[in-house]
C-alpha cells in the first residue's frame, strides 16, 4: 500500500507581523494543521523548503547578507547546515529520491541553468548549458529522470531530461506559460501550473505530455 495522508507532516515559509515589516520564519506542522514548529527565527528571508525523502531533514534557501544561501536542516536537532554559497540567483533546491543530492536552478553567469550538488562529495555539476532559462528542477521516483520548465522554445515550457542532463525532450504544447513541474510519487504523472490569458491553473499530465 502508499503512505497514509494524514500521517504526512508540511514544511511551509510563514509571515508574521505588520504589512511594512514583515518577518518569514520556517514552520512545520501535522497535515490537520496542528502542532505548529518554527524552525527558524525570522532573522534571514527564507524561501522554497523540501523535505528529504526521509522527512527528516530540510533543504531551503535563504539570504545571508544579500548573498543567496542553500541551508540543511535537522528538524529533530536543530542542526543547520551550510550546502553552499551560491552567487546570482539560486531557486527551489530539491532533494534526489535518495537524499544524496541537491538539485537546483543556478544563474551562476547571468543564465539560469538547472545544476546538481551531490552532498557526500560537494562536487556541483551543471545539467543544462543553453541561452534559455532553465528552472524548477524535480527528480522522478526513481531518480533517472528531471522534469523543469524552460523558455528554450520561445516561451515558458516544460521539458523531461535523464539525471545526466542528456536526452533533453519537451512534453507540454498547449497555449500558456507552463510551469513549476514536479513527479507524482508513482512516477505516472507530472503535475504543473499554467498561466494562460490572466488566469492561473494547475494541471497533471503523464510523463510523456499526453
Amino acid at each position: 500500500g502508499e503512505s497514509g495522508y494524514f500521517d504526512t507532516r508540511i514544511i511551509y515559509v510563514a509571515e508574521e507581523g505588520p504589512k511594512t515589516q514583515r518577518v518569514k520564519k520556517l514552520a512545520i506542522m501535522d497535515q490537520d494543521g496542528f502542532n505548529t514548529k518554527y524552525l527558524t527565527l525570522g532573522n534571514e528571508l527564507v524561501l522554497t523548503p523540501r523535505f528529504n525523502p526521509t522527512n527528516q531533514m530540510v533543504t531551503y534557501l535563504s539570504y545571508f547578507r544579500n548573498m543567496p544561501r542553500v541551508y540543511l536542516l535537522n528538524i529533530e536537532t536543530g542542526k543547520q547546515e551550510v550546502v553552499g554559497d551560491f552567487p546570482g540567483m539560486t531557486f527551489a533546491p530539491r532533494f534526489s529520491p535518495d537524499g544524496k543530492k541537491i538539485i537546483m536552478s543556478l544563474a551562476k553567469d547571468g543564465n539560469s541553468e538547472i545544476w546538481v550538488r551531490n552532498l557526500e562529495t560537494n562536487i556541483q555539476e551543471k545539467l543544462t548549458d543553453h541561452p534559455s532559462i532553465d528552472t524548477s528542477p524535480s527528480y522522478s521516483p526513481d531518480g533517472k529522470y528531471i522534469t523543469f520548465n524552460s523558455d528554450r522554445s520561445g516561451y515558458q515550457q516544460i521539458y523531461v531530461m535523464r539525471s545526466d542532463g542528456s536526452k533533453v525532450k519537451r512534453i507540454s504544447f498547449g497555449k500558456g506559460i507552463y510551469g513549476t513541474p514536479v513527479w507524482s510519487p508513482r512516477g505516472d504523472l507530472i503535475a504543473f501550473t499554467k498561466l494562460h490569458k490572466g488566469k492561473f491553473f494547475i494541471g497533471v499530465m503523464r510523463t510523456d505530455g499526453s
